[in-house]
């Protein structure tokens, strides 16, 4: 990870932009015991904090440095050692935002989240779309190179965070009882829009506008580059 990059990504419309649209999906969650795994800067914990009890779980310290608390949650240090130690039933939404495209194991990780929700309880999971990689490189980069190499699910760099690796919902769930609710895209058209848009007054709002527009609909959030799944334990 290069931490000033990821820092200052976060810092951009774009970045922020992103978070917009996070907020949004989340913003219904109330009086729920929540676990964020993964929680880099703890920019979600915090949002979620105001309604919620948050347990924030991160290996990175240097993240944890700089974390945002505006208001109050717990926070520890660590990864999937830190899930083994708590118990069954423990949690009512488990929140994993861009996580598994950098573990060598992401079953594992979804079959900890298992055993630690509630029946009934619900895994919130953004993962990288292959789709909306593959239509970024092809319309915004011009790079056929990069897309064909996604497509055919190889490993690829990401702006801050090193190396991720596609993974299919469907590999890291199997024979386990989460099921999909339901999906929604972020950040749909940003990737698709050529830089110098970005800089033009009202853009922000108005990109912004659209995304939450159409974020849960097909075909839009089909293509998105990210995808946010609603995991439901059965």
């Amino acid at each position: 990870m290069d931490l000033q990059e990821y820092k200052k990504y976060i810092q951009e419309p774009w970045g922020q932009l992103y978070y917009e649209i996070v907020f949004q999906q989340l913003i219904n969650l109330e009086n729920q015991k929540i676990l964020d795994f993964g929680s880099g800067f703890g920019i979600v914990s915090n949002f979620l904090a105001q309604k919620n009890q948050v347990l924030a779980v991160e290996p990175n310290q240097q993240l944890i440095n700089e974390r945002k608390d505006t208001y109050d949650y717990e926070q520890v240090c660590g990864s999937i050692e830190v899930l083994d130690q708590l118990p069954d039933a423990s949690f009512d939404i488990i929140i994993c935002h861009n996580v598994l495209e950098y573990v060598e194991d992401p079953a594992s990780y979804l079959k900890e989240f298992a055993r630690l929700l509630k029946v009934g309880g619900k895994v919130s999971l953004i993962k990288h779309n292959q789709v909306g990689r593959i239509m970024q490189a092809v319309v915004f980069e011009n790079n056929i190179k990069k897309a064909r190499a996604l497509e055919a699910g190889q490993a690829y760099q990401t702006h801050s965070m090193g190396e991720a690796h596609l993974y299919k919902l469907e590999d890291v769930t199997q024979d386990l009882p989460l099921e999909i609710q339901d999906y929604q895209g972020i950040r749909v058209f940003y990737g698709l829009q050529i830089n110098e848009f970005k800089t033009v007054p009202d853009w922000h709002e108005n990109l912004l506008g659209m995304e939450l527009a159409v974020y849960d609909q097909s075909p839009y959030r089909d293509i998105a580059a990210f995808q946010h799944l609603w995991l439901r334990k059965i």
